[in-house]
């Protein structure tokens, strides 16, 4: 084989792996390296955490649909509450507001009619 061809090649495997290396961060990004964990159940996951201070942390752990409430430090762990009811991810439709309406009805209770004052004065 001659150079140039033997370059055309190396290009060509450099393009191919590149092609390959990009559709793969694509898939990452996309959220479709996981994809196959996510089939399967778990278990345990970290529902929330809050940080207390600058060493400790508060963390609610969800096992087998039971939270429980642990705080996290430099000295160890600490078990606030166990056992904890899981909340549902959505209340009951019925439970719902809308929370545009809670905003219009705390804007009409503060809200003050600006014609009130001059009809009230005149």
């Amino acid at each position: 084989m001659d150079f140039p061809a033997l370059t055309r090649m190396a290009f060509a495997l450099l393009a191919v792996l590149g092609m390959i290396g990009a559709c793969a961060l694509v898939a990452k990004r996309a959220g479709l390296a996981n994809a196959g964990a996510s089939l399967k159940r778990r278990r345990l996951a970290l529902i929330e955490t809050l940080p207390i201070d600058a060493r400790r942390r508060a963390a609610i752990i969800r096992c087998d649909g039971r939270d429980h409430l642990v705080i996290l430090g430099p000295a160890g762990e600490t078990v606030l509450a166990s056992g904890l009811e899981a909340l549902d991810a959505e209340p009951a439709a019925a439970e719902q507001r809308p929370v545009f309406a809670d905003a219009l009805a705390q804007l009409n209770k503060f809200a003050r009619n600006p014609y009130a004052k001059k009809r009230g004065a005149a």
